[in-house]
């Protein structure tokens, strides 16, 4: 069970870099340097309370508050770490419940396979991410066990929790209604439905509509695509080409999301109907293990229909709202965790309600196959996904720091001026640094001499508004510290670019890169000027690589 949580561990550690990326600088650097520059605690209690894009991120900024008043900095190698801790606290009260049942604990054993997957790596390796979803995700949870432990107050807490960490925490309160109803606890449900309107109807006070209401007309447009994006969503942890073409990837995710509905869809209707007489009813026949202890071993059957009906709703409401963007939304990244959870419930579903014993045992023995599976598939398809997003993050860093872009704004745009002068001033406070392998790249590019624009594999085409740079070569690595890049460079000024790996278009659909990577270089990125192009490979302390030509910019 160690070593998928292991694995998880040492990439987040490896990978991530304390840099912020584009939707990361208003929840974050911005909200805090207005925090440390606002002498007015009423306006630094909106600042906390104040909307980002179409989520109220306050548990974020509260723990991004925290750090910052412990150690006086912003680090967001940190925060990935803070967010990814609430994933090993949804860890932990899986276990409890589980724990509760009464069942033997080896077959929790699929569960940290399913859970600690690298698919969803946005959501522990970029800032905003890791502090929207696993803390919904966590609170949710949260509230799930304690309702479901008899627990109320401290349950309807831990929703309000989950609704003020990001939009999809609302879900937590349909979920609980239905938790309540089953338990025949309608007085609380009254109180639970009370407080919902209130923490909603504050949540979203002062909100615009960011759009969303265009998303009813391309419903009822393409009302196809919501129907396959639902089951997409819920299958998305079989998204094994990530970057493979969108029908290709979302196949399978829609095909076994699906299946696997199929039976949660059976399970949730023998909770709700107690007197629909089944092989799996619960709790007509309970398992043998299940009679020692009934109230105990309901507590996971509880938990686990709180879980899936938030899952449910939320795979609804996304499934509304997200298509209009592209049906690789359904499948992106961060909602990656939501999958793993769904998995994870129906596996525990089947698990804790199967009574005959040989059932039981061939249903275990598939979820470990399946569970080990696609970690494994994971680990090969999305590790050099993460090794490159590790690269680029590095580059950007640079320019952000030394040429006031880099991390997501447009060139020399007002947005990006004022995220450079912002970063500036943070790091003139001493509240925020640069990392040092950036530089560590710009010095090793600063170095490269001679000419190797005739090398075999080496392409440079002038295309008009942008330069382009090819090398047939070049393969992929996974060390942190090992990677080509192109410069750009004069006296006064030093430009980096990640080049790209070429995409993988063989028949190994698992596969994801090629050998050869490029990069199409916008003049738009460079000031005026005339410059040298070349390209560096940086192998750790080695240096290779060489000046391709020169150029020069209108």
């Amino acid at each position: 069970m160690a070593v998928p949580i292991a694995v998880w561990i040492f990439v987040i550690l490896y990978y991530s870099v304390n840099l912020p990326w584009y939707d990361d600088f208003d929840p974050f650097s911005d909200f805090l340097h207005k925090w440390i520059t606002e002498p007015d605690f009423a306006t630094r209690l909106k600042l906390l309370f104040q909307p980002n894009n179409e989520h109220r991120m306050v548990i974020g900024k509260l723990v991004t508050l925290l750090y910052y008043w412990v150690t006086g900095h912003l680090n967001f190698t940190l925060l990935h770490i803070a967010g990814s801790s609430f994933m090993l606290g949804t860890l932990y009260l899986f276990w409890r419940a589980f724990k509760s049942s009464g069942l033997s604990w080896w077959y929790f054993l699929p569960v940290p396979f399913l859970m600690f997957q690298l698919q969803f790596h946005l959501a522990f390796l970029w800032a905003i991410c890791a502090l929207q979803h696993p803390p919904v995700v966590f609170f949710a949870s949260l509230s799930m066990f304690l309702l479901a432990k008899n627990r109320f107050l401290p349950g309807m807490l831990a929703a309000i929790f989950a609704t003020f960490a990001m939009s999809s925490g609302i879900f937590v309160w349909p979920a609980g209604v239905v938790v309540l109803v089953l338990a025949s606890r309608y007085k609380q449900v009254a109180v639970w439905c009370v407080v919902a309107v209130v923490a909603v109807g504050l949540y979203f006070y002062g909100m615009s509509a960011q759009g969303n209401e265009s998303s009813v007309d391309f419903f009822l447009k393409n009302p196809h695509l919501s129907v396959l994006g639902f089951f997409a969503f819920l299958g998305g942890l079989f998204d094994f080409f990530p970057e493979k073409a969108i029908f290709t990837r979302s196949v399978l995710p829609v095909l076994m999301g699906f299946l696997v509905m199929i039976w949660v869809t059976i399970w949730l209707l023998r909770r709700i109907f107690p007197w629909l007489k089944t092989t799996f009813s619960w709790p007509k026949n309970l398992p043998v293990w299940a009679n020692q202890n009934p109230d105990n071993a309901k507590i996971l059957q509880t938990f686990l229909v709180g879980i899936v009906t938030f899952l449910l709703v939320d795979g609804l409401v996304i499934g509304l709202l997200r298509p209009r963007f592209g049906f690789f939304v359904m499948i992106v990244s961060n909602y990656k965790i939501y999958p793993a959870l769904f998995l994870t419930v129906a596996y525990l579903a089947f698990i804790s309600t199967a009574v005959k014993v040989n059932v039981r045992e061939t249903g275990f023995k598939i979820a470990v196959a399946a569970g080990v599976m696609i970690w494994a598939i994971s680990m090969y398809s999305y590790l050099p996904v993460i090794s490159e997003r590790n690269k680029y993050y590095t580059v950007n860093g640079y320019n952000q720091e030394f040429n006031g872009y880099g991390l997501g704004h447009v060139p020399y745009s007002k947005s990006a001026m004022y995220v450079d002068s912002m970063m500036k001033d943070m790091v003139k406070r001493g509240v925020y640094e640069y990392p040092a392998s950036g530089r560590l790249i710009a010095r090793q590019a600063e170095m490269v001499s001679g000419d190797i624009s005739k090398m075999s594999g080496i392409q440079i085409e002038d295309r008009g508004l942008a330069i382009y740079v090819n090398d047939t070569e070049n393969r992929i690595s996974y060390a942190r510290n090992s990677g080509e890049y192109v410069f750009v460079r004069n006296r006064a000024r030093l430009y980096l670019f990640k080049m790209e790996q070429h995409k993988y278009s063989g028949r190994n659909i698992f596969m994801q890169y090629d050998k050869g990577a490029d990069v199409l270089i916008p003049n738009t990125s460079l000031l005026p000027d005339t410059y040298e192009i070349g390209i560096v490979h940086v192998n750790g302390d080695k240096t290779g690589g060489g000046v391709l030509r020169k150029i020069t910019i209108p």
